[in-house]
C-alpha cells in the first residue's frame, strides 16, 4: 500500500476513534506506515474496518496485521485439530508400506510440520489401534497446535522482517543449531 492509500486509512480511524495521542503525529504516522506499508490496501482496508466494527479502542499494528493474516490465511489454516487429525488417521489406515511418501505428501502442510516426515507415518501405521487412537492422537493433537501457533505468529510478520530474521539466525549460526537441535 502506498502513503496516500495508508493516509485514508488514518483518517478514518482517526474519524471513529478520535482521541489525540492516536496517531498524533508524522513521526507516528512515519512508524505505523512503516509496519503496515507491506500489506495490500484491500486487505489492510478490510481489516481495519473489521478492527473499528468490533473495537471500542484504538488498533495498534499489531492488531491490524493480525486481522489481515486472518483474513488472508490459507483455508488449511482454518481446520481445527480434530479435522486435522482425521485426515492423518485416513492417511495411515491407507498407508502402503512400500510408499509412505505418497500419503504424507497428500496431507496439508500443517498435518506434515506436525508428523515431521514419512517415516514416522509409517511408524504410527505399525503401531496397534489403541497406541495409535490415545497416545499418538495426542502427540498429534499437540503438535499440530504448536505449528498452527508458530505459523500464525509468522505470518503477522512483514515478508521483510521475516527476511531479516533468517539473515540474522544464519550469519549468527543461530538458524544452523536450530535445525541440529
Amino acid at each position: 500500500m502506498d502513503r496516500e492509500e495508508f493516509k485514508t486509512l488514518v483518517k478514518a480511524m482517526k474519524s471513529i476513534y478520535a482521541e489525540p495521542k492516536f496517531i498524533a503525529d508524522q513521526n507516528a504516522f512515519n512508524l505505523w506506515y512503516s509496519l503496515l506499508r507491506d500489506l495490500p490496501y484491500n486487505v489492510a482496508s478490510a481489516a481495519v474496518q473489521r478492527h473499528m466494527m468490533s473495537n471500542k479502542f484504538p488498533p495498534m499494528p499489531s492488531d491490524i496485521r493480525e486481522i489481515a493474516q486472518q483474513i488472508t490465511a490459507p483455508v488449511e489454516d482454518d481446520m481445527g485439530e480434530l479435522e486435522a487429525w482425521s485426515l492423518v488417521y485416513k492417511a495411515i489406515c491407507s498407508l502402503s508400506w512400500d510408499a509412505p511418501e505418497k500419503e504424507f505428501d497428500k496431507l496439508p502442510d500443517l498435518c506434515k510440520q506436525a508428523i515431521g516426515n514419512a517415516a514416522n507415518l509409517r511408524e504410527m501405521a505399525q503401531m496397534d489401534t489403541n497406541t495409535v487412537e490415545s497416545v499418538e492422537q495426542s502427540h498429534f493433537l499437540r503438535a499440530y497446535r504448536a505449528a498452527k501457533q508458530q505459523r500464525q505468529k509468522e505470518s503477522a510478520l512483514s515478508l521483510g522482517l521475516r527476511q531479516q530474521i533468517d539473515a540474522i539466525r544464519i550469519s549468527t549460526g543461530a538458524y544452523r543449531a536450530r535445525i541440529e537441535g
